[in-house]
């Protein structure tokens, strides 16, 4: 009995000592595959190893296929080779197997939102090299410009071929009442926004611009043809006058003033900056001016002069006229200011009635200049504004305390033919027409009816210099009649000289080292001397050759109907040109002769008749006129 008891446990003791066996081995084994995958081992026999493990179960799962087991029990039965079933502890196991499970799922985990974080950092990197890549040169084909392109070169501003512009600020709302101060500042907000365009401009033609489809400085233009027909009758009670003018973003604080003495009136202004219109009108209807009477145009400074050197006067001028909806124009640059009176002196109704006689009548409003304020070469507004004068009065009272004078008295030809002494006379309203014109260089302010008619300003002159005696030059020849207007003035204040004045300055240093002018030193120091200079390089000579080229389309083009022919000693201008034209050149010399020979007898003659003083006729100009005011003198 005792030796079957014996064979009976050690039976049973062999079975235990299997189960316990298998039971080791699956658990070596699950720690096996565990440290492959947190090590990240890729070793052969660990990758066989795996997959026999896959493919061939343990002694424990093979013995307990087909059978059940409940998903609450923590234990499953095992029955032996006699028959004997026996409880396993199984919570081993499923640990080893829930916890592999997990720690992969995490890994992958870990790896996709690794996977996904540098994708992200990459597209970033990419948008960010995008932004900072510089911009596409422009194309060197301008006719390749689609329309859209051409129409969006112009800020806020609908330009269309054969029609007027409309300014898209007029639907705007009137802004909040919150007057800032520092919002009138020079170039402050223009400063920001070059920084914050700086990396998109691109330099482009400003040609793009024009309404009249020009594509290069010589292409001329005739007329005004989206403008109303001249031929259509105007009664006086029709006619009116809208302010324009032109400006860049460092005189904008200048508008303030314009509406101040222009009143409640209509107003079109173009300002060239890379600011929005609906910014630029905001900040003047803060400032007081008439949201309803202020038209504004804006074109980017960034995208056609981003070294303020080629200042695109005249396209901007054109501009401000086609967005005018009234029957007459008053031009003015922004640094020359209007007499608190001029809009009431122009409504009258004898003035009225001859506007609506003449569609072709220029009324001349005699300019004027303040002196500068400080003795410091710099812009003293504090000191500048408050003195500037509203009225015919207060400006004659300057004048004789010798702080203001007629426009730039030095240079005869600009305005000369204004008959100064004769408006110092003349009563308000009252017209004096001109007799004749003293110089092509004459390039007075206008009052005039905006018709089809009407020459526009030639867009090829940019920056400095010709760009408004070329235009007045055309009105002549078109037949306008020139008369100046009693009671009327602008005044100009005393700004610094802009970038597009200082390229105009420049000068070859053979120039300055002789101390003479292009005429001076060819016929000084010969044409060796003269063609070692690179006129083309200049400002003032490529300007000269562009007018010598405007004449000549003027001559041939425009039929001669004018009504106020030019003097008989009329200056002959075209010997202070730089350069010259063969055939030019020949009739320069021969002029110069006769005119030195004339000279000299008529001043002979006109000294020897008045007791060797010049006559009166004579005195009608700029530095007579100062003097006789200064000195207190009347006629």
């Amino acid at each position: 009995m005792n030796v079957i008891r014996r064979q009976q446990q050690q039976a049973q003791n062999a079975t235990m000592n299997h189960i316990d066996h298998d039971n080791n081995n699956l658990q070596t084994n699950d720690r096996g595959e565990n440290d492959g995958v947190q090590g990240g081992g890729s070793s052969s026999s660990s990758h066989n190893n795996k997959l026999n493990r896959r493919s061939r179960p343990s002694p424990v799962r093979m013995r307990n296929r087909g059978q059940s087991s409940s998903s609450s029990s923590t234990s499953r039965s095992v029955k032996t080779k006699n028959g004997h079933v026996t409880n396993i502890n199984k919570i081993n196991v499923i640990n080893n197997f829930g916890d592999r499970r997990a720690r992969e799922h995490f890994g992958w985990c870990i790896l996709r939102t690794a996977l996904a974080t540098l994708l992200i950092i990459w597209f970033g990197a990419m948008a960010s090299v995008m932004r900072s890549a510089p911009p596409s040169s422009p194309s060197t084909s301008k006719s390749a410009m689609s329309l859209e392109r051409w129409k969006d070169l112009s800020d806020n501003a609908q330009v269309r071929l054969g029609a007027p512009m409309v300014d898209s600020v007029q639907a705007l709302p009137p802004p909040a009442d919150d007057n800032s101060e520092g919002a009138a500042e020079d170039g402050k907000n223009e400063a920001e926004h070059n920084a914050k365009d700086a990396t998109n401009a691109e330099t482009a033609s400003i040609f793009e611009l024009s309404i009249f489809g020009t594509k290069n400085p010589t292409d001329f233009q005739l007329y005004t043809p989206h403008a109303q027909s001249c031929s259509r009758t105007l009664d006086a009670q029709s006619i009116s006058f809208t302010l324009v003018s032109q400006l860049s973003n460092d005189r904008l604080w200048m508008v303030q003033y314009h509406c101040e003495r222009w009143g409640d009136n209509p107003m079109s202004i173009v300002v060239f900056t890379d600011r929005t219109a609906v910014e630029v009108k905001s900040e003047l209807v803060s400032q007081g001016c008439s949201y309803e009477n202020l038209n504004v145009q804006t074109v980017s400074r960034s995208k056609y002069d981003p070294d303020g050197t080629e200042y695109p006067v005249n396209l901007l001028r054109n501009m401000a006229f086609s967005a005018v909806r009234t029957t007459h124009i008053v031009y003015a640059d922004v640094d020359f200011w209007p007499a608190s009176d001029l809009h009431s002196i122009l409504s009258s109704g004898e003035i009225k009635e001859r506007f609506a006689s003449d569609p072709k009548l220029a009324t001349v409003i005699p300019v004027f200049q303040m002196s500068r304020r400080c003795k410091e070469y710099k812009d003293c507004r504090d000191v500048n504004i408050p003195v500037m004068p509203r009225d015919k009065e207060g400006l004659l009272a300057l004048i004789r305390k010798k702080h203001a004078s007629t426009f730039d008295p030095t240079n005869v030809g600009g305005h000369g033919s204004t008959k100064y002494i004769t408006w110092r006379d003349q009563q308000k309203g009252v017209f004096v027409d001109l007799p004749c014109i003293k110089s092509n260089r004459y390039e007075p302010y206008l009052a005039f009816r905006y018709c089809s008619d009407l020459p526009p300003f030639q867009e090829g002159f940019t920056g400095y210099g010709k760009n408004k005696m070329t235009w007045v030059m055309q009105l002549r020849r078109a037949g306008y009649l020139f008369s100046q207007l009693g009671g009327a003035f602008l005044v100009h204040y005393p700004h610094l000289d802009s970038k597009a004045r200082l390229e105009w300055n420049k000068k070859p240093r053979a120039m300055e080292k002789y101390h003479k002018s292009a005429v001076e030193l060819r016929e000084t120091e010969g044409e060796t001397e003269a063609e070692k200079i690179d006129w083309a390089s200049f400002k003032r000579a490529r300007v000269d050759a562009l007018f010598l080229d405007f004449k000549e389309w003027l001559d041939g083009t425009v039929e001669d109907e004018s009504r106020v022919p030019m003097c008989a000693d009329a200056l002959n201008d075209d010997m202070r040109l730089w350069v010259h034209s063969a055939k030019q050149a020949t009739d320069d010399d021969d002029a110069a002769e006769s005119e030195d020979a004339d000279v000299a007898d008529e001043e002979g003659d006109e000294q020897a008749a008045n007791g060797g003083e010049s006559t009166e006729e004579d005195e009608d100009g700029n530095e007579e006129f100062n003097e006789q005011i200064a000195g207190g003198s009347v006629q």
